[in-house]
């Protein structure tokens, strides 16, 4: 089931899904470094590390590699925080070279809804001004992934867009 709604390469990316699991415990799942590792990236337990400061104008880095050449990752800043309701965010992919020099893209915005439906959370994800539609087909892709893991962190939960 896919559960990127927009059209690849359209802005916004809009990513909707319903997990059999209360707000709480999802919001939860995006807030957690510990548990946020299991579920983000291409893979699932893809992230080398991640670190999150959970209040307005507080920061969160997400390191997919690491070596001795460069680090690459996302990385933000939260914008506004509803515990178990909303979460908005600013959003880079960012490089970082062993000798310091980083390199990054413009910063894009990112908010995510928390609706309880049922014995579930249905959750919209709305990802805006990603500035070019190469990148924008890439991070819709990285969504999909990366909600089909959540599923997986969230102890298997069904999910079905629009219940």
């Amino acid at each position: 089931m896919e559960f990127v709604i927009s059209e690849p390469g359209d802005d916004p990316i809009i990513v909707e899904g319903y997990f059999a699991a209360a707000p709480a415990k999802v919001f939860e799942a995006w807030t957690d470094p510990n548990i946020v590792v299991k579920w983000f990236g291409q893979t699932p337990n893809s992230l080398h590390s991640a670190t999150i400061d959970l209040r307005p104008g507080g920061t969160w880095r997400f390191l997919k590699s690491k070596d001795d050449v460069k680090s690459v990752g996302f990385e933000g800043q939260y914008l506004e925080i509803q515990p178990g309701e909303k979460l908005v965010f600013s959003w880079a992919h960012v490089i970082t070279h062993a000798n310091g020099e980083r390199e990054a893209t413009p910063y894009s915005r990112v908010e995510v809804t928390f609706t309880a439906k049922g014995k579930g959370t249905y959750v919209r994800l709305v990802h805006s001004a990603v500035r070019s539609e190469d990148a924008r087909r890439g991070i819709g892709g990285g969504w999909e992934a990366a909600f089909t893991f959540l599923v997986d962190a969230l102890d298997g939960s069904d999910r079905h867009p629009g219940e």
